[in-house]
């Protein structure tokens, strides 16, 4: 806003030239000075100096009105224009499971939205597939996940491992697997649960793998259960026979839940799989994502370095 219309309005709120002055932090000829040049511009007397101090005259009170109007709609503009830079520089969405989603990332996100309160985020939970697609459509920068062989590579994605996790299978308290350390075959015998398991439609577009096809993290059985919601497979699994198979470092997660992890013989050791990040070159290429792609990476690989999974 212009300088000389923000000295008038600070006078003609003040109701004095000394005053207002003070409140700018310039000397009082210097107003009176900048103040006789805006009454000579306009033809007109805007202030009249009384004893108790300085008056608006008719023509005075009408800039004085308008002036207002005109600085309350400069700094609108100013808080939108922020707004906008805000959303551009430090916006961020991003895809996660629900493992990770716990594990560390929504401390993350907390910790963010107070350094950056104004900064929109936007977490997208599901599973490899579904993150896939919305990272191929721009609706998200980036995802975290386990590596999901077979992934069609030709587009243009890039996976960036932060360490290693292993699959668990949890059942209900009570439930017969629990008696003993158990193989796969009796796994087998119950119903299995997955959390997210992929649409068809995900599976024609990104899993070029027949072996990938035929994995268990994949395949459905005819008695299974699957839901894109965590909570309803908790449900099931609860009110059931099921067996969630799920990551097994959130195993104190799901205990707090009711569920509890079938212990393996050991002869049955589930091999660890990699989980990282999932990012188009696009974002590795963006020095702001780039950037914020590294923090997110170097902290999951922390936390997985503290629990021994490095």
């Amino acid at each position: 806003m212009d300088k000389i219309l923000q000295q008038f309005l600070a006078i003609a709120e003040s109701g004095s030239f000394s005053r207002a002055a003070q409140l700018l932090s310039v000397t009082q000829p210097t107003l009176t000075f900048n103040i006789k040049k805006l009454e000579e511009s306009l033809g007109v007397m805007l202030f009249k100096r009384t004893a108790r101090g300085a008056i608006l005259t008719p023509y005075g009170v009408t800039l004085f009105q308008n002036a207002r109007m005109m600085r309350k709609l400069y700094d609108n503009t100013i808080d939108q224009i922020e707004r906008q830079r805000i959303h551009s520089e430090l916006s961020i969405s991003i895809g996660v499971g629900y493992t990770w989603w716990i594990l560390f990332l929504r401390d993350w996100v907390f910790e963010r939205r107070r350094v950056y309160p104004d900064a929109p985020v936007h977490v997208s939970v599901g599973n490899q597939l579904r993150c896939m697609d919305q990272l191929l459509a721009g609706e998200i920068s980036m995802f975290l996940g386990h590596e999901t062989p077979g992934m069609a590579a030709e587009f243009n994605t890039r996976f960036l491992p932060f360490g290693n996790a292993k699959q668990g299978y949890f059942v209900r308290q009570g439930h017969p697997l629990l008696d003993e350390p158990r193989g796969f075959e009796d796994i087998q015998a119950y119903p299995i649960v997955v959390v997210g398991s992929p649409e068809e439609r995900y599976e024609r577009l990104f899993l070029r793998d027949r072996d990938t096809l035929g994995s268990p993290r994949f395949r459905m059985e005819p008695n299974s259960f699957s839901s894109n919601s965590m909570a309803a497979c908790l449900d099931y699994v609860l009110k059931s026979e099921g067996v969630l198979r799920f990551t097994s470092i959130v195993a104190k997660e799901l205990a707090e839940k009711g569920l509890h992890q079938v212990t393996w013989r050991d002869d049955q050791a589930e091999r660890s799989a990699r989980v990282g990040i999932y990012a188009t070159h696009s974002t590795e290429n963006d020095p702001r994502l780039a950037a914020l792609l590294e923090e997110i990476r170097a902290l999951g690989a922390s936390k997985l370095a503290v629990m021994g999974l490095d």
